[in-house]
């Protein structure tokens, strides 16, 4: 039944007689296991799955080279990213060399508060991509302190009849109050949540008209796009160095 692929370390009597047991991990439950033949045989589980079921089962894959479990137990983790912690994903992508996650963990990475993570979890990520973290962070403080500072530019309406009063107006709005979401010190907005509570200012002697064209610039979060980017390449070119996922033919089919 568990005859292992050729090149494997498992013997092909692997499970084939009672004095030829299937050893697994100790850290493998049983319900892991029974998790791991039911996907084998295309019967898994509909019900809901612990994740620690689902990280067990991908101990199982690819300790059998089985992908069908891999895949059933990526997929799993993709769909259930956020119950878990972003130095979980992060580990558990480098030890299993899965792709698919670690962007979304890297990001999710960024923009925690150092503090609240643990030296135990900081230890699982590796030093690279910690390091790495904190320079994308680093830069980032730099963007958004340099984008706080420089107001978008204001091009007035046909309607405005005080300009001067108006630019004033904004770049002090733009420096009190978008400067203050940004970079507060207790708890920083994301730039998407600092525009939301951005626009329910009163804008005082703003003219309208120039407001709602300013703002317009302001919403589209061009600004921004830098940190996106930074944080998307990063990532990839991260998982490109780090991680070497295997090739399916690689992989095997237990069968009967």
């Amino acid at each position: 039944m568990f005859a292992a692929s050729q090149g494997t370390q498992f013997q092909e009597v692997d499970g084939s007689a009672d004095d030829k047991p299937i050893c697994v991990p100790l850290q493998v439950s049983e319900s892991a296991f029974e998790l791991f033949l039911s996907v084998c045989y295309n019967k898994p589980d509909v019900l809901k799955i612990p994740n620690n079921t689902i990280i067990q089962l991908l101990e199982l894959s690819d300790m059998y080279l089985c992908k069908d479990a891999r895949v059933y137990a990526v997929r799993h983790l993709q769909r259930q990213h956020y119950s878990l912690e972003p130095t979980q994903l992060i580990s558990l992508a480098l030890k299993y060399n899965i792709k698919d996650f670690f962007p979304h963990a890297f990001e999710r990475l960024v923009s925690a508060r150092i503090n609240d993570i643990s030296d135990e979890e900081r230890h699982t990520v590796g030093s690279i991509v910690w390091n790495t973290m904190f320079k994308v962070k680093e830069h980032l403080d730099v963007h958004r302190r340099i984008i706080t500072c420089k107001a978008p530019p204001m091009v007035h309406a046909a309607t405005c009849m005080k300009q001067t009063r108006c630019e004033e107006d904004w770049k002090q709005l733009w420096w009190n109050r978008m400067g203050r979401f940004l970079l507060d010190g207790r708890n920083p907005q994301p730039y998407k949540d600092a525009v939301e509570q951005f626009e329910k200012l009163d804008i005082g002697e703003i003219n309208l008209d120039c407001w709602k064209a300013v703002f317009y610039t302001v919403k589209a979060q061009s600004a921004f796009d830098h940190e996106r980017t930074l944080i998307t390449r990063t990532a990839d070119n991260l998982a490109k160095c780090l991680i070497i996922e295997p090739s399916f033919e690689d992989f095997s089919h237990p069968v009967d």
